[in-house]
């Protein structure tokens, strides 16, 4: 990034002094970012992980299949899981340049237990970082290109399940038509067979790329691009879980009396299905990377300073 953005600068002969700025900030904060992660990385490797039934009280390390609670169902994947995290995306063209732009993001979580030969733990998910496998990538194409070649699709292998079909992926792109429309439809208000029908037309011209908003009416006719991502704790997976142990306050028996939640001093808490070692593998080289590019981006912006001073 510093290099691009030096060379724009350079190019056009004129320095604007916000752009070294912008630069020393953005690699600040990288620089800061990375520094947590790197200590993140420390704590797991420092914290030794220990079986469920000895688990005290404070930051603990522990593994074992998630299990218990009732579960969510993935959106995309359509598999039973813990937490999920979908990212829709829309290729749009401007000044000639492709880009892609977040249009939908949705994430959802529930507690659940986690399982070894000792014993089981509650879990609370809430405010924590989840550190997993995609569990499924890929792009929905206009129909006009269907013919040239296949949109790119990976599914995580591990889930055993197939890829989302175009359907299913239009489908969820339409859900909030579709939950409007059972809403109405188990309602007994007069006239909510006509606004069914005009849902039901809205939702047609949603799926053929018509949108209507406070702009007015956009009518591409499917003719964009679409990226999906999705990312899933699933059931029945062994999870590695960095957290503080506390008491659980609403425990069913004595089996139940401990629960892993996100400490009030301690704030790493994280949550992945890797395995130990490759979980501290990404998290040190996640800290190396955003120390080495918020170090260029400071450097890149001191020499743009310097530049723009005619001291370089």
């Amino acid at each position: 990034m510093s290099i691009l953005m030096l060379t724009f600068a350079f190019a056009n002969g004129q320095i604007s002094p916000i752009i070294p700025g912008i630069m020393a900030l953005v690699g600040v904060i990288l620089f800061v970012v990375g520094f947590f992660k790197y200590r993140e990385y420390r704590v797991l490797a420092d914290t030794p992980r220990i079986p469920i039934r000895g688990v005290s009280m404070g930051l603990s390390h522990v593994a074992g299949t998630t299990t218990g609670g009732q579960p969510l169902i993935s959106p995309l994947t359509q598999v039973p899981c813990y937490y999920y995290e979908v990212k829709v995306e829309k290729q749009v063209k401007k000044d000639n340049q492709e880009s892609w732009e977040e249009t939908h993001h949705e994430r959802a979580e529930v507690p659940f237990y986690l399982q070894d030969d000792t014993g089981k733990i509650l879990v609370n998910p809430e405010k924590a970082e989840y550190n997993l496998p995609t569990a499924f990538w890929g792009e929905l194409r206009p129909v006009t290109m269907l013919s040239i070649g296949r949109a790119p699709r990976k599914v995580d292998a591990s889930l055993g399940v197939p890829a989302p079909t175009d359907d299913r992926l239009r489908g969820y792109m339409n859900g909030t038509y579709s939950q409007m429309r059972a809403a109405v439809q188990g309602s007994n208000v007069p006239g909510a067979k006509v606004l069914d029908k005009g849902l039901a037309v809205a939702q047609k011209m949603e799926m053929l790329g018509v949108s209507v908003g406070a702009g007015g009416i956009s009518m591409d006719f499917g003719n964009s691009t679409y990226r999906f991502t999705e990312f899933c704790l699933p059931a029945g997976r062994t999870t590695n879980v960095l957290g503080t142990c506390t008491e659980n306050p609403s425990a069913a028996d004595e089996t139940d009396r401990n629960l892993i939640k996100k400490g009030e001093n301690e704030k790493t808490y994280l949550i992945s299905t890797k395995s130990e070692e490759k979980l501290e593998s990404s998290l040190r080289w996640q800290a190396i990377l955003l120390v080495l590019i918020g170090v260029a981006a400071i450097v890149g912006g001191a020499a743009i300073w310097l530049h723009s001073a005619h001291q370089l």
